[in-house]
């Protein structure tokens, strides 16, 4: 564990069994995740990248080992949903929005039940469809977007509480290649535009490529861990 006030996330020692299917999808991992750092998480089906990005965004408990958010241990006695409400933000393949809720009051819904006032609520809705690039969709339904719109859609609602960490699963799966590309410069964006500390899932190696450093798995282990060589212009 890391006192470093630079270290936002760190995970110690740590493994994940599943007795039922007698499977351990992790297998002594450990690593740190910088203030302000974009890193890939990458490697084939079944070598524990998505169970890791479960535990990394408190969706899932650890078989053993411990993890620190802030220079706080995570454990037992830790708030886990007022954690995730105040400090990370997700993004899924399949987008999740409620399907009778515009666009912009989808933005909106991981506001509800924080006390914003409305006119405050809206106001940071609008923002945040405007800083992904849809502000013209606001009053669309998720059925009238297409797929890369509901995806921006999707990742301005993992935003709306200013969250220090994004967690990211497989977020261009769903998109053709033109769309994803966008989605890779619109993380881009907001790592620069915010230093957002950004963590994401794929066994794409260009999506991999965006990152600044790039966590290959295999096997539940970490089998190699690199910063990205960015070419000199």
């Amino acid at each position: 564990m890391s006192d470093d006030a630079s270290v936002l996330l760190s995970i110690s020692d740590v493994t994940k069994d599943y007795p039922d299917g007698n499977v351990r999808a992790l297998d002594h991992v450990s690593f740190d995740v910088g203030v302000g750092e974009y890193v890939a998480i990458m490697g084939p089906s079944g070598s524990g990248k998505s169970t890791l990005l479960s535990i990394l965004g408190t969706l899932d408990r650890p078989s053993s080992g411990s993890l620190t958010f802030e220079g706080q241990s995570i454990d037992a006695g830790t708030d886990l949903d007022e954690l995730r409400s105040r400090a990370i933000g997700f993004v899924f393949q399949s987008f999740y929005l409620l399907p009778t809720l515009t666009a912009l009051e989808n933005i909106q819904v991981p506001m509800f039940g924080r006390g914003w006032p409305v006119a405050e609520r809206v106001e940071k809705a609008r923002e945040l469809i405007e800083a992904v690039g849809m502000a013209d969709r606001a009053k669309h339904l998720p059925k009238q977007l297409s797929v890369g719109q509901r995806q921006r859609i999707a990742i301005a609602r993992s935003l709306a509480n200013d969250p220090r960490l994004l967690l990211a699963d497989e977020p261009t799966g769903n998109l053709d290649t033109v769309t994803a590309a966008g989605i890779l410069e619109l993380f881009e964006q907001l790592h620069s535009d915010r230093k957002m500390t950004l963590v994401t899932v794929t066994h794409s190696e260009e999506v991999a490529m965006a990152a600044q450093r790039v966590i290959c798995m295999r096997d539940g282990q970490i089998e190699s861990d690199q910063l990205v060589a960015r070419s000199q212009s």
